[in-house]
């Protein structure tokens, strides 16, 4: 298997040459990431949070999710600085984020941001978070609710109700959620021996193209990969799976019941497994009352797969919610 994915350049088989996806040219990815953006190394009770920040304006928190970094916001957050103040941040252990405690909740990674965003002078602000960037925002509005304006998640369901809904046919599209979160140091061992399969596996598996990393900006690839040729980065994504096994289920299951009444937007990947056993919305009602979406004809990795369609749904929220 070490030769499987040797050559990114072959993999991605001419990034320029491919076929057309929506949003625009699959491959046209022009200009560096975050032009004129500024970047801050913030240090928090046990954790250093790597974040850039860019424009004017409201301010907005961007969170990503496994097994990325905050590189994936590239498209969307200067588009979104042109009207916010936004700050995008690496998770704790994640991208160029250190952690030097092995707590790895998301109540803890959501202590982070919320701290971050205080240092940078931001008392409360919108989120907009993917994946597992998207349960800390949603434990944000549970722990610090007058810091969270509006939140828009992206391809989750709450916690507790993705482990009520394993079955066999779940557990083999999110294996990595089981995986993860077996003791250390064997997932550990396993991905750093071949980190850059399991990356690509994890990439191409829950995106909305099979078979092709075309949609990855190489810059946004190349930070994915170092990321997962960094051990601390990879005993990071365990830890985190391992609390959403443990703790963080404590967590939820002592503020079930507990709903916050703010502006909220879901969407999820109408080709992938958030709406395939229960409906999103429904799921997430007792938790965020207010909640509206819809599905996005793509896969996980939506952000990148359909970036203006995503866009367009995050701004008529932003814009919804500061008139609230």
């Amino acid at each position: 298997m070490g030769q499987v994915y040797e050559s990114r350049e072959q993999t991605l088989g001419g990034a320029s040459q491919g076929p057309e996806a929506p949003g625009g040219p699959r491959g046209a990815h022009n200009g560096p990431m975050f032009e004129n953006f500024e970047t801050h190394r913030i240090p928090v009770p046990g954790a250093t949070i790597h974040v850039r920040t860019g424009g004017r304006g409201e301010p907005l928190l961007l969170l990503h999710g496994f097994p990325q970094t905050h590189a994936m916001w590239h498209r969307l957050g200067p588009a979104l600085a042109r009207g916010h103040r936004v700050v995008v941040a690496d998770l704790r252990g994640y991208g160029d984020s250190t952690a030097c405690s092995e707590d790895f909740s998301f109540r803890a990674m959501a202590a982070d941001m919320v701290a971050v965003m205080r240092h940078l002078g931001h008392e409360s602000f919108h989120v907009v978070a993917h994946d597992r960037g998207a349960r800390t925002a949603h434990r944000m509005t549970l722990d610090a609710p007058d810091a969270v304006r509006s939140v828009a998640l992206l391809d989750i369901l709450p916690t507790p109700t993705v482990w009520e809904l394993v079955d066999d046919w779940l557990a083999t599209r999110y294996y990595h959620w089981l995986f993860l979160a077996q003791p250390a140091p064997m997932p550990q061992r396993l991905i750093s021996a071949e980190p850059l399969t399991f990356l690509y596996a994890a990439l191409e598996g829950m995106g909305g193209t099979p078979g092709s990393l075309d949609t990855f900006h190489p810059e946004a690839l190349a930070a994915y990969e170092a990321a997962a040729q960094n051990p601390s980065v990879v005993a990071a994504w365990c830890a985190d799976y391992a609390a959403a096994a443990g703790v963080d289920r404590e967590h939820d299951d002592a503020d079930r019941g507990t709903s916050r009444n703010l502006p909220a937007l879901l969407l999820w990947g109408g080709d992938g497994v958030v709406g395939a056993q229960t409906d999103p919305l429904e799921a997430w009602r007792p938790w965020l009352p207010r909640i509206t979406g819809r599905a996005v004809p793509t896969g996980h990795f939506m952000v990148e797969e359909r970036p203006d369609e995503v866009l367009a749904e995050i701004q008529e929220h932003l814009a919804a919610a500061a008139r609230d």
